[in-house]
Protein backbone atom coordinates (compact mmCIF):
# COMPACT_ATOMS: atom_id res chain seq x y z
CA UNK A 1 0.00 0.00 0.00
CA UNK A 2 2.44 2.46 0.78
CA UNK A 3 4.41 1.27 -2.26
CA UNK A 4 1.45 2.39 -4.33
CA UNK A 5 1.63 5.60 -2.44
CA UNK A 6 5.40 6.56 -3.50
CA UNK A 7 4.88 5.32 -6.70
CA UNK A 8 2.27 7.84 -7.10
CA UNK A 9 4.25 10.69 -6.02
CA UNK A 10 7.18 9.36 -7.90
CA UNK A 11 4.99 9.94 -11.19
CA UNK A 12 3.14 13.00 -10.20
CA UNK A 13 6.45 14.59 -9.83
CA UNK A 14 7.99 13.51 -13.06
CA UNK A 15 4.96 14.50 -14.13
CA UNK A 16 5.49 17.69 -13.00
CA UNK A 17 8.94 18.21 -13.90
CA UNK A 18 8.16 17.03 -17.72
CA UNK A 19 5.40 19.71 -17.75
CA UNK A 20 7.92 22.57 -16.22
CA UNK A 21 10.60 21.44 -18.90
CA UNK A 22 8.01 21.67 -22.10
CA UNK A 23 6.95 25.20 -20.63
CA UNK A 24 10.43 26.38 -20.24
CA UNK A 25 11.61 24.58 -23.57
CA UNK A 26 8.36 26.77 -25.13
CA UNK A 27 9.60 30.03 -23.17
CA UNK A 28 13.20 29.90 -24.80
CA UNK A 29 11.49 29.06 -28.22
CA UNK A 30 9.68 32.41 -27.95
CA UNK A 31 12.67 34.18 -26.46
CA UNK A 32 14.78 33.33 -29.09
CA UNK A 33 11.86 34.22 -32.03
CA UNK A 34 11.43 37.84 -30.14
CA UNK A 35 15.71 38.23 -30.27
CA UNK A 36 15.54 36.90 -33.66
CA UNK A 37 12.90 39.63 -34.84
CA UNK A 38 14.80 42.31 -32.97
CA UNK A 39 18.05 41.38 -34.87
CA UNK A 40 15.53 41.68 -38.34
CA UNK A 41 14.58 45.05 -37.19
CA UNK A 42 18.01 45.94 -36.49
CA UNK A 43 19.53 44.93 -39.71
CA UNK A 44 16.74 46.87 -41.34
CA UNK A 45 17.63 49.97 -39.52
CA UNK A 46 21.18 49.76 -40.45
CA UNK A 47 19.99 48.93 -44.37
CA UNK A 48 17.91 51.68 -44.52
CA UNK A 49 20.90 54.20 -42.73
CA UNK A 50 23.01 52.67 -45.87
CA UNK A 51 21.08 53.06 -48.43
CA UNK A 52 20.03 56.79 -47.27
CA UNK A 53 23.44 57.93 -47.37
CA UNK A 54 24.00 55.95 -51.07
CA UNK A 55 20.53 58.14 -52.24
CA UNK A 56 22.26 61.77 -50.54
CA UNK A 57 25.53 60.83 -52.30
CA UNK A 58 23.89 61.44 -55.97
CA UNK A 59 23.21 64.34 -57.66
CA UNK A 60 20.07 65.63 -57.30
CA UNK A 61 17.22 64.47 -60.30
CA UNK A 62 17.11 66.62 -62.76
CA UNK A 63 14.17 65.40 -64.59
CA UNK A 64 11.71 66.30 -61.92
CA UNK A 65 13.26 68.01 -59.63
CA UNK A 66 13.39 67.46 -55.99
CA UNK A 67 9.87 68.18 -54.02
CA UNK A 68 8.75 67.51 -50.67
CA UNK A 69 6.41 64.56 -52.14
CA UNK A 70 8.74 63.23 -53.96
CA UNK A 71 11.58 63.19 -50.75
CA UNK A 72 9.10 61.15 -49.03
CA UNK A 73 8.14 58.48 -51.45
CA UNK A 74 11.99 58.01 -51.10
CA UNK A 75 12.26 57.73 -47.86
CA UNK A 76 9.31 55.47 -47.67
CA UNK A 77 10.57 53.18 -50.49
CA UNK A 78 14.35 53.15 -49.03
CA UNK A 79 12.73 51.79 -45.72
CA UNK A 80 10.29 49.45 -47.43
CA UNK A 81 13.71 48.16 -49.20
CA UNK A 82 15.68 47.85 -45.89
CA UNK A 83 12.99 45.76 -44.75
CA UNK A 84 12.53 43.44 -47.37
CA UNK A 85 16.69 42.80 -47.41
CA UNK A 86 16.52 42.15 -43.66
CA UNK A 87 14.21 39.78 -44.04
CA UNK A 88 16.14 37.74 -46.72
CA UNK A 89 18.49 35.20 -45.83
CA UNK A 90 21.73 36.48 -45.13
CA UNK A 91 21.38 39.90 -46.14
CA UNK A 92 24.45 41.10 -45.26
CA UNK A 93 25.08 39.11 -42.27
CA UNK A 94 24.82 41.84 -38.96
CA UNK A 95 21.46 39.62 -38.16
CA UNK A 96 22.67 36.48 -37.78
CA UNK A 97 25.77 37.99 -36.17
CA UNK A 98 24.19 39.62 -33.94
CA UNK A 99 21.51 36.69 -32.88
CA UNK A 100 24.50 34.26 -32.27
CA UNK A 101 26.01 36.69 -29.80
CA UNK A 102 22.82 37.22 -27.69
CA UNK A 103 21.25 34.17 -28.00
CA UNK A 104 23.98 33.19 -25.34
CA UNK A 105 22.75 35.54 -22.89
CA UNK A 106 19.07 33.80 -22.97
Amino acid sequence: MDMDIVNQNLAAAKLSKVKSQGRSLAEQRVKEKELKTACEGFEAIILNTMIKTMRESLPGDALLGESNSTSIYKSMYDEYLAESLSRTHHAIGIKEMLYEQLKKSL
